[in-house]
């Protein structure tokens, strides 16, 4: 009975998006209007004459502003997502994680200020704020099964997104509206898609759509840090210290390691709930250890690529024994599982030493070992329903790992210099 309700609450929210046209672009490209909907322009901030006399330092490097983008918009469609999956479900965490993705938009806001000043700043957060309020207002509908509320919330969602392209693209020449407009709405439209398909036990569906989300927002990141770097060539250097291949591998060593702790996440969330998406949550975080593999390929060759994927695959399986154990309260079982799991990163460590003489075993060693104890410290955090403790384990978690993903791909880049440098 539970199970259909849910469907039917969701396939309110699905006819809707079929009725207004959600996730189709008009035939000239650009995104289809809500009906009724007719937001006037936000005005942009104005950028200002640029730097007074003497202020030559730059603020960033254009890569620096690229890499702060990326995070800040990952974040965005992590802590989204993280929310999406509680309220939905109805968990205990939602406001913690609500308060620290109203936090993100904050944290959004204050990128750009540097370049468009405080006020600017603290409008773009307000504008992500109602844009994060509308979202959860919405999923709140279609689970209480409002159609009339549903309607409403999604139209005054693609108001909002409308208003934060007029506002970003009033602030930037090299931000056209109508690109702006399209990148937004489908923002909306992939996130809205993901809450359907959880709304509707869809749990495959679900992260796919994640996935899509996820490709999506690091191109609007871009997008926006390359129109800052146009407009503000006092403010933004050139880079000087990375050659462009490095860049490109430091970006996609970051990008499979983040995956790495988001997703990780992801199934602590839902193994420790019981969640249906339980089971597609742990197949999408197998594929990341491949993945990971995948990245070191090129440089190490297939059988190396295969040998960290198994190592990682294995840092995974025994992490999700150790989540169950302590769901039963078997001490023996805890303390097994936690051994082994140690001595899978003593191994993961030695693996990745022995390819790179860049990468010091000690170093290797203390960085796993740290990342299993940032990600046991969020497990129990959670266990134990100290929702604070929880997203601050997380946060320490995804910041170590951006450090180490960095070691890993400068390692690589001084071990081939005629490949990356």
């Amino acid at each position: 009975m539970l199970a259909s309700r849910r469907v039917s609450r969701a396939l309110l929210l699905i006819g809707f998006v079929a009725a207004t046209g959600a996730g189709s672009l008009g035939c000239d490209g650009t995104s289809s209007p809500d009906p009724g909907s007719s937001p006037g322009p936000a005005p942009g901030p104005n950028p200002g004459p640029g730097p007074g006399p003497g202020a030559t330092a730059p603020v960033t490097s254009q890569f620096e502003l690229r890499k702060t983008m990326r995070q800040l918009w990952v974040e965005h469609v992590d802590w989204t997502r993280s929310v999406v999956v509680s309220a939905v479900a109805g968990l205990a965490g939602t406001d913690a994680a609500l308060g620290r993705l109203l936090q993100n938009q904050a944290d959004l806001g204050n990128a750009i200020k540097p370049f468009y000043g405080n006020q600017a700043g603290d409008a773009l957060t307000a504008l992500l704020r109602e844009h994060i309020n509308l979202a959860v207002e919405l999923v709140g509908a279609a689970k209480g099964g409002d159609a009339r509320k549903v309607a409403d919330a999604r139209a005054r969602w693609g108001v909002n997104g409308d208003q934060i392209a007029a506002f970003l693209s009033g602030a930037n020449p090299h931000w056209p509206l109508a690109d702006l407009k399209v990148m937004m709405k489908m923002h909306l439209d992939l996130t809205l898609a993901a809450a359907t398909a959880r709304l509707t036990g869809d749990g495959a569906g679900a992260i796919a759509s994640d996935d899509q989300v996820m490709h999506h927002i690091l191109g609007l990141a871009d997008a926006l840090s390359d129109g800052i770097t146009k407009q503000f060539p006092a403010k933004v250097s050139p880079e000087t210290t990375l050659k462009p291949k490095h860049q490109e591998l430091q970006l996609a060593m970051r990008a499979v390691w983040v995956d790495h702790v988001a997703w990780t996440r992801a199934y602590l969330v839902a193994a420790i709930a019981g969640l249906p998406e339980t089971e597609a949550t742990a197949a999408r975080l197998m594929q990341n250890q491949t993945d990971i593999g995948k990245a070191i390929e090129p440089f190490y060759g297939k059988v190396a690529g295969d040998g960290l994927a198994t190592l990682l695959r294995e840092h995974i399986a025994i992490a999700a024994e150790l989540v169950t154990a302590a769901k039963s309260g078997d001490a023996d079982k805890v303390s097994d599982a936690r051994t082994r799991w140690g001595k899978n990163a003593d191994q993961l460590a030695a693996f990745l030493a022995a390819a790179n003489p860049n990468w010091p075993l000690k170093d290797l060693t203390e960085m796993m070992r740290l990342h299993l104890d940032q990600t046991l410290t969020e497990a129990t955090a959670r266990l134990t329903g100290d929702w604070a403790g929880d997203i601050k384990a997380y946060d320490a978690a995804a910041s170590h790992i951006l450090m180490m993903a960095d070691a890993l791909s400068g390692g690589i880049a001084r071990q081939f210099p005629g490949s990356v440098l």
